[in-house]
């Protein structure tokens, strides 16, 4: 029986295009896939068939290729692809007043079309959001008759926006894999079982996007008891510095003195005491003043920080951002 409908196909085909065959070189290499393709449906080279019967149609539609697509995805149990081409070779032909079909082959045909369509679910399904991709078992989906949406019948590929988030859906009876991707990245893999003519109702739903608490930059602390006891040590640091600066004060004008009474006269000196003296009363003199500098410095500091920090008791005011907008306490 399959090497009959095939040939029988096959002949139809070779007389429709034969007319053409000098005219048109496509179409000698469409003749010659297609008789390919019959050779291997005959032995049951189902796949390999397809290939050459689909190379065939891409250089001459004709409904007879349709049939013989269509008898082939049978074959391999894929009936909504299967579904597909028959319903193409049936169109086809209308289109051409039952021109490329023979009696026998379009009664096959809408034969094979209704056991085929028995054999497909048609489950509702609804995505959301209504702007996430969908792929059914790795593949996009394609429209096809009543807006129904057909699974199987395009390549393997990413998923693709679909007309409306609830829809039919045409696939082959059996389990399937239903991934939807949102444009954010978000993502749902859903596992279904449709047994034939099942039309229950799916609903795959990408979970909730993942909210991101920024956390808030604490706001600074300041005790105020240690600024007022920092202001003290500066400040005692401070009046140890200027202490010291009194020392090596002192001990300069002293070593001076000692200076001018070993060098009465300064142009000439009995020895060089006096010029040891003169030069360690001038660093006596540098380091006081470094000191008293130093001791200003710090005892200035201290003293601001003792005079601004707030008395105990005294109200304080903190001021923390927060993810929106601001909050203060008094």
């Amino acid at each position: 029986m399959i090497r009959r409908a095939l040939a029988v196909g096959l002949v139809f085909f070779a007389a429709a295009v034969a007319p053409a065959a000098l005219a048109d070189g496509d179409v000698a290499t469409a003749r010659a896939a297609f008789e390919k393709g019959a050779s291997l449906a005959g032995e049951g080279r189902w796949s390999d068939a397809l290939a050459q019967f689909e190379l065939s149609a891409s250089l001459r539609p004709h409904a007879t290729t349709s049939y013989n697509l269509g008898y082939c995805e049978r074959a391999l149990g894929h009936a909504t692809r299967a579904s597909k081409h028959f319903s193409a070779a049936l169109a086809r032909d209308q289109a051409t007043l039952g021109g490329e079909l023979t009696p026998e082959l379009r009664s096959a045909t809408k034969k094979y079309l209704a056991e085929m369509r028995a054999q497909i679910a048609m489950p509702e399904v609804t995505i959301a959001p209504a702007d996430a991709s969908v792929t059914v078992d790795g593949r996009p989906l394609e429209i096809g008759e009543g807006g129904h949406l057909l699974a199987g019948t395009r390549p393997s590929g990413p998923g693709e926006n679909v007309p409306n988030a609830t829809f039919v859906l045409e696939v082959d009876a059996g389990a399937h894999e239903i991934v939807v991707l949102g444009p954010d990245g978000r993502s749902k893999v859903a596992h279904e079982y449709f047994p034939p003519g099942s039309t229950k109702k799916v609903r795959v739903e990408l979970p909730p996007p993942v909210k991101m608490t920024p956390t808030p930059t604490p706001t600074p602390i300041v005790d105020n008891g240690s600024r007022r006891t920092w202001g003290f040590i500066i400040g005692g640091a401070g009046l140890a510095a200027i202490g010291v600066g009194s020392y090596f004060g002192l001990r300069a004008g002293s070593t001076w003195n000692d200076a001018k009474d070993a060098c009465p006269d300064r142009a000439r000196c009995p020895d060089e005491q006096g010029s040891d003296l003169a030069n360690r009363a001038r660093a006596y003199a540098n380091l006081s003043t470094i000191a008293f500098t130093a001791g200003a410095v710090a005892l200035v500091g201290g003293t601001i920080l003792v005079l601004t920090a707030p008395s105990p008791g005294k109200p304080t005011v903190s001021v923390g951002l927060g993810w929106i907008g601001a909050t203060a306490s008094f």
